[in-house]
């Protein structure tokens, strides 16, 4: 449990720092969704600190798991992070710039991603209903954020450049790209 501690400690300062100094929350996101928000994720960090100390008795396989998730969870959003420099909180109307590189060739989204294995990872380790109740939630908010987000981007200058971008790249899982419309190479 203590690789467990350490990692989820190393993913709250992560994410804090992410939410305080990375993303500009005053952007246009309604202030009620970013306090539901923020409850939630205070709720999922409390309630997984609490059970890290407490619970000794879980499974090695869901120890590995969870370790192996929050590894995976702390590359993409470093990752994301150092490739996009900076972005805009959720529910935003500003466009940035698309980007497309590191993780943004994968998911669409790479944060969110991150986020989701996280807090997935907390919840099947524990499997305690808050848990299972804040996932829901946030799972619901990063779907509803990036639909809106989407939504803005399509509507700007940037439209076609990311219409294409969406074809490629899945919103938080990657997109398997299907060859089967290829043309055979004829020396095959």
């Amino acid at each position: 449990m203590i690789i467990i501690s350490f990692l989820y400690v190393l993913i709250v300062l992560s994410l804090l720092w992410g939410r305080f100094s990375f993303f500009k929350v005053n952007s246009g996101a309604p202030r009620l969704t970013v306090f539901l928000y923020d409850c939630a994720v205070t709720i999922q960090i409390i309630t997984t600190l609490y059970f890290v100390i407490s619970v000794t008795n879980i499974a090695f396989l869901f120890i590995y798991f969870s370790i192996f998730l929050y590894i995976i969870a702390l590359i993409i959003f470093w990752w994301a992070i150092v490739t996009a420099k900076s972005l805009d909180f959720a529910f935003s109307n500003k466009v940035g710039n698309i980007i497309t590189t590191g993780p943004f060739r994968f998911f669409r989204h790479p944060f969110y991603v991150s986020y989701i294995l996280v807090w997935l990872s907390s919840t099947l380790l524990f499997k305690s209903p808050i848990l299972w109740i804040t996932l829901l939630y946030l799972i619901a908010f990063y779907i509803l954020s990036a639909r809106k987000e989407e939504k803005v981007i399509l509507q700007s200058e940037y439209s076609t450049e990311y219409e294409k971008y969406t074809k490629n790249v899945g919103m938080f899982l990657p997109r398997i790209k299907n060859d089967r419309n290829k043309i055979p190479n004829a020396d095959n």
